[in-house]
């Protein structure tokens, strides 16, 4: 890739400086303030705390609203209490009132990512584009080279790993000598970065994970963390917790498999209600609101799904502000920023 044109969006205190000074131990409660979550809303564990085990398998979801298309990758947005979607749409936003309002249009795509600039990423056929808040839109990597793209993550340096199901794993440095390249020929389907940023987690048949060695080498050798019984179906989307626990959706059956990764174990199952379900991710105000995307044209079921878990979920890593750009392509009209920006 020959970046063109480089940008940096500096509308926060966080820099890629401090993002790497991170280190092995990250401070989990400096990233969701850096996130904009308010910490007299969220409670995060401590290492004498054990896992509510019981308080999660109690979880009942509801719709909280249907859609017309089927949705995919979902993400929280704490400044206006927001969250997006992509899927056959290309990226939708859902406002605190649970009201609906289309960003982009077709092409769709799956994964979504909000940036600490409030701009957000979203992989796709077109490739990995950023919407930035007065409605420029940058491609980052272009998916006529490399394929569609299917998920997006984000690792504790910035950078962005995405998958290209017919390819493999790509990962995108951030900074003005940030680079595109492919890190895996692991084909896959959904993503996640660890709480500590040690691993690559993806889903399919089994949840495996990779090691994220360096920024300068691919990821490591596959590790299997745990295999799916026979004849269930494979995962799609995926998150963490705070505690660092696992939970993939069961595409086919539109069940929530929750998985300690330390011990290769399944702790809960947390049945929808909803047949398939794509796609899940924790918000609300305190990150403790589980958001699932579900239903299928086919089927005529279409819609988003909401638990309040009661459990601090893991809000991601926060990404950078200065990412390379491959070309910039047409704005947003002025009339459609409402949509996005909730403004």
């Amino acid at each position: 890739m020959n970046p063109v044109h480089y940008f940096c969006a500096l509308t926060t205190a966080i820099s890629f400086a401090s993002l790497s000074a991170f280190g092995e131990e990250e401070d989990l409660a400096e990233i969701f303030t850096a996130r904009g979550f308010d910490r007299d809303h969220v409670s995060l564990p401590d290492e004498t705390e054990s896992f509510p085990l019981d308080q999660l398998r109690n979880i009942q979801f509801k719709k909280l609203t249907d859609t017309e298309l089927f949705p995919e990758g979902p993400t929280y947005r704490p400044s206006d209490d927001s969250w997006f979607f992509a899927g056959n749409l290309g990226l939708t936003r859902v406002d605190s009132e649970n009201q609906i309002h289309p960003v982009l249009g077709k092409p769709g795509g799956g994964g979504t990512h909000v940036l600490p600039d409030n701009s957000i990423l979203h992989i796709g056929k077109v490739g990995l584009r950023r919407i930035f808040p007065d409605g420029r839109i940058a491609l980052l990597a272009d998916g006529e080279e490399i394929g569609g793209g299917n998920d997006l993550t984000v690792g504790k340096h910035g950078e962005v790993y995405f998958t290209v199901p017919s390819q493999g794993i790509y990962r995108l440095t951030p900074g003005p000598e940030g680079r595109l390249e492919k890190v895996s020929n692991r084909k896959s389907n959904g993503l996640e970065v660890d709480l500590a940023g040690e691993y690559v987690y993806v889903v399919g048949q089994s949840v495996n994970r990779l090691p994220i060695q360096s920024l300068d080498q691919p990821l490591g050798k596959e590790e299997t963390v745990y295999d799916f019984p026979k004849g269930e179906g494979g995962g799609d989307g995926c998150t963490f917790d705070a505690w660092g626990n696992f939970y993939t959706v069961l595409f086919r059956t539109g069940t929530i498999r929750v998985i300690d990764p330390a011990k290769g174990k399944l702790i809960a199952e947390l049945p929808t209600g909803v047949e398939p379900a794509s796609n899940l991710a924790f918000g609300g105000p305190a990150c403790t609101t589980l958001l699932v995307t579900a239903g299928a044209p086919k089927t005529k079921n279409c819609q988003l799904l909401i638990a309040e878990t009661g459990l601090t979920g893991f809000c991601g890593h926060l990404g950078a502000v200065d990412y390379p750009v491959v070309r910039w392509l047409e704005s947003l009209p002025e009339s459609d920023l409402p949509a996005l920006t909730g403004d």
